[in-house]
């Protein structure tokens, strides 16, 4: 379980920073933009394997029953957060009118698992991003930051967003046993 909640820690901790802007422009300061990018993604990177790694070698201890209804509402609400995932990074109308689907999708992608997944490690993944997920929506809403409107919205775009994240949530859905050690249905 150590290694979930370090990893987990790394992950979160590595994604606030840039809530912290002076703390985020007095490394891009003097790493430069690019080793701050490097390092950003490295430490994210060491965070995520981590989680996989503790996720998987953490025993199951059952803390409740989920309700029977979790797994069919994962089925519906995974997709869609995939879809989120997509959008937030394409000029797209779901980003223009969520302004903020990523973090959106992770926090529908988090509740979905709670509600499928009673066991602590879970509890810890999941809860983990979903307080993570709050936390940077919170903090995105007082600092007034929105998404860059450089390029207008395009339905093409939607449309590859809606594509990917449901092509996206077909993958996970067939190789979840493989990768995560339980099937997804």
């Amino acid at each position: 379980m150590t290694l979930l909640i370090v990893g987990l820690v790394l992950f979160v901790a590595v994604h606030l920073m840039p809530t912290v802007a002076p703390l985020r422009s007095a490394l891009i300061g003097r790493l430069g933009a690019g080793a701050y990018r490097g390092l950003f993604s490295l430490v994210a990177l060491a965070g995520l394997v981590l989680v996989v790694w503790g996720f998987a070698r953490a025993p199951f201890e059952p803390l409740y029953a989920p309700p029977s209804w979790g797994r069919s509402l994962a089925l519906f609400a995974v997709p869609v957060s995939l879809v989120l995932l997509a959008a937030a990074n394409m000029p797209t109308h779901i980003r223009a009118v969520l302004r903020h689907p990523m973090l959106l999708g992770v926090l529908l992608w988090a509740i979905a698992h709670l509600l499928s997944n009673g066991d602590l490690r879970s509890v810890v993944l999941f809860g983990g991003f979903a307080g993570y997920a709050v936390i940077d929506l919170v903090s995105v809403v007082v600092r007034g930051k929105r998404p860059s409107t450089e390029k207008p919205p395009r339905l093409a775009m939607d449309a590859v967003a809606i594509v990917a994240g449901l092509v996206a949530a077909g993958l996970f859905t067939y190789f979840h046993a493989t990768l995560f050690g339980m099937p997804a249905i």
